[in-house]
């Protein structure tokens, strides 16, 4: 189906299985739709960008729009589902000044990539201007730096660059004609995609490689030191065999490379963190590409985001080399992180409403929220926050829906729960592929 110039160029992930059986399929069996992935956050409005949508609206071409304003864990396997099959992605990250607002979307850019390769898509990557002034936080300074050391080093490898456009700035005009374009390319005569059976091919003769050259990355520790023991246990398991056959195992988080990583994260200089970081993702990543076998353990114990960013580019990369990438990314517990991230009260003592403000802010609820609470916002906070502490597991919406659902906390650990939820759904798209078997190696868990 081509959508005629007074139709709605909108698909959202209600409309989605209805629509898609009506659009045209280009020569590879692609859908002539472009997904408008990137950033979701409340102030990033480009989808509904008036300019932006006329292109579309004239051009008959079709976008699948994923921001809702209640984003739900079930829209991930939909969102997989059309990256697979678009014939042209779009992935734009702002961050509108929001000072760390949510660089999830960068995980989507790697993982994009590599099934641009094996399918024969177009990836749009469009950067707001100066975005990295606008981010103050080491984690999200650390993705920012990764992807442009990312791209940089895609230039280098020219049978990857043929799928890969970048718009930089902020005109959204240009960035939907860009768009119409590419699927105007792909009508006529999709990409070409990478020759699998190479890959393969290469894959074969490195595994014959003796000592095999074995890292480990991913997740670099647990977030709460009750959970640590658990955490090395599953990553002893991993490298338990390759050790015992005598193959060279390295893990990134110990020696030289992991105590340099304490240097930026302890700066007070925003330039510095960016320049540092730079130079030991630089260094980690020639480590990790050059590895025969790459295992990249996001456990659930462990929060980091950036681990998840990169294992799209990884297997991006891998794709050119025959790399063995093994990704091992278990389900995130937003619950059981802010148990522990929220500071511990003594609950003894909290007795009267002007204590339970207290006893919150002590918790960590910054004074902004606590100032616009009411009584009974008050009271009903304490309560989820107590059993929450106690081991009583109050739901994730019923914190939520609470002034705790305000903090700066609860707005990280929903951040890493998206990030882990659609990374986990575009990758168990990718692995169940028959067309891709044995492209790497994906499981949810670390069996124990």
């Amino acid at each position: 189906m081509t959508h005629s110039k007074d139709n709605d160029p909108v698909i959202t992930p209600v409309t989605w299985r209805r629509q898609a059986r009506k659009l045209d399929r280009t020569t590879t069996d692609l859908l002539n739709v472009v997904g408008w992935y990137g950033s979701t956050h409340a102030a990033a409005m480009w989808r509904k960008d008036y300019e932006f949508l006329q292109v579309f609206k004239q051009s008959g071409i079709v976008g699948f729009d994923p921001q809702v304003d209640d984003w739900d864990p079930g829209y991930a396997s939909t969102e997989a589902a059309v990256l697979a099959k678009a014939s042209v992605v779009v992935i734009r990250l702002e961050n509108n000044e929001l000072l760390n607002g949510s660089l999830g979307s960068i995980a989507e850019i790697g993982i994009a990539l590599a099934s641009a390769a094996l399918r024969g898509q177009i990836v749009i990557v469009s950067i707001e201007d100066n975005l990295v002034t606008t981010l103050d936080e080491p984690g999200a300074i650390a993705q920012y730096m990764m992807l442009e050391l990312s791209l940089e080093q895609l230039d280098q490898i020219p049978e990857l660059t043929r799928f890969l456009q970048i718009h930089r700035g902020n005109d959204l005009r240009e960035l939907a004609h860009m768009s119409c374009r590419a699927v105007e390319q792909q009508k006529t005569g999709c990409i070409e995609r990478l020759e699998f059976d190479a890959f393969l091919a290469k894959k074969t003769r490195r595994s014959h490689n003796f000592p095999l050259r074995v890292l480990v990355g991913g997740s670099g520790g647990a977030y709460a030191d009750i959970h640590e023991e658990s955490f090395l246990n599953k990553r002893d398991i991993l490298i338990r065999d390759y050790c015992e056959e005598g193959q060279a195992v390295k893990i990134l988080s110990e020696g030289a490379i992991a105590e340099a990583w304490k240097v930026p994260y302890g700066s007070i200089d925003d330039i510095g963190v960016g320049l540092a970081m730079r130079t030991l993702l630089a260094i980690e990543t020639e480590f990790k590409q050059e590895a025969d076998v790459l295992l990249l353990p996001i456990m659930a114990e462990a929060a980091s985001k950036a681990a998840c960013s990169e294992i799209g580019f990884l297997l991006f990369h891998a794709l050119s080399t025959g790399q063995d990438i093994r990704v091992f990314l278990e389900p995130f517990d937003p619950v059981d992180y802010l148990r522990h991230q929220f500071n511990d009260v003594d609950f003894e003592v909290v007795t009267t409403q002007k204590l339970r403000r207290l006893a919150l802010r002590e918790a960590g609820v910054a004074d902004e929220i606590l100032a616009k609470a009411v009584e009974e916002e008050v009271l009903e906070a304490f309560g989820v926050f107590q059993a929450l502490k106690q081991g009583e597991a109050p739901t994730y919406l019923e914190i939520r829906r609470s002034i705790l659902g305000s903090t700066e906390v609860f707005h990280k650990a929903d951040n890493i729960r998206r990030v882990r939820t659609l990374v986990q759904a575009h990758l168990e798209s990718l692995a169940a592929s028959k067309r891709f078997s044995n492209f790497f190696h994906y499981s949810s868990r670390i069996k124990v």
